[in-house]
């Protein structure tokens, strides 16, 4: 492969740069200015491949596992969440990286090889970036709230999601979350109108579902958005007679009946 000389030579005057070692085991170490959200190095390297004896052949380019590794402190994995594997994967697309087991990489020739550098460390810090999805209240719709809490407990789960109900009639959740005992199916009562009769169509639609879903095995839950209060009490009891409801408010309720299942 090329000689950590060589390596050198492509980075000349490259501000992107920071440094450039051989490692042990024959691995050329490429520290670079991108940082992770910590402030910490983004680090690439050069594998040592010892069939990479031309100059003309790809060498490979990765971060050995570091960018998840470093998600896997903070307790994220990109990829035991519908959101974050989306995410994930857009991003490597984006940028043209290659996944296995956790490790990150891409194939380049030696002209290839700055412009490779750039391709995975911005990948790497997109990556990492997934931490800004951890235990924050999304602003935006209130259904992407309730995912988040979903996620944050590692559990599996399908978005708007159909299941058999009565009458063999498929009917659609907003979650369908699977737990090594019951399964949960979770609908959301946002309260993004201030409309009262779009709140009354929306609960009675919940009621409806969760009612037709009555003979299931699964758990029903019904996430309420209590921030406001625009739900009627006489709404809010129909849909307690079929279905558990938890607050937004509490979080950890929610968090709590899902493990408990």
């Amino acid at each position: 492969m090329l000689e950590l000389i060589e390596v050198k030579d492509h980075f000349q005057n490259c501000p992107l740069v920071e440094e450039i070692d051989l490692l042990p085991k024959g691995h050329v170490r490429i520290s670079t200015a991108f940082r992770y959200p910590d402030g910490s190095s983004v680090d690439v390297f050069v594998a040592n491949r010892q069939d990479m004896l031309s100059k003309e052949m790809p060498m490979t380019l990765t971060d050995f596992g570091n960018t998840f590794l470093w998600l896997d402190q903070v307790d994220i994995r990109p990829l035991r969440s519908a959101r974050r594997r989306r995410l994930t994967f857009d991003i490597l697309e984006t940028y043209g990286i290659e996944h296995s087991k956790g490790v990150l990489s891409c194939n380049v020739t030696p002209q290839e090889l700055a412009m490779g550098v750039i391709r995975l460390g911005q990948a790497c810090i997109r990556v990492a970036d997934l931490i800004f999805t951890h235990r924050v209240a999304v602003q935006g719709s209130f259904q992407e709230e309730v995912e988040s809490i979903i996620e944050d407990i590692s559990l599996d789960y399908e978005q708007n999601a159909k299941i058999t109900g009565r009458g063999n009639t498929l009917v659609p959740v907003d979650f369908l979350v699977r737990s090594s005992g019951v399964e949960t199916a979770i609908f959301t009562l946002p309260a993004e109108s201030s409309h009262a009769s779009v709140a009354k169509a929306r609960a009675e639609n919940v009621f409806a579902r969760c009612y037709d879903l009555r003979d299931w095995q699964g758990q029903r839950v019904a996430a309420l958005d209590d921030r406001r209060l625009l739900y009627r009490d006489e709404d809010i009891g129909r849909i307690r007679e079929v279905a558990t409801i938890v607050p937004i408010s509490q979080p950890e309720a929610m968090r709590d009946l899902l493990l408990a299942a």
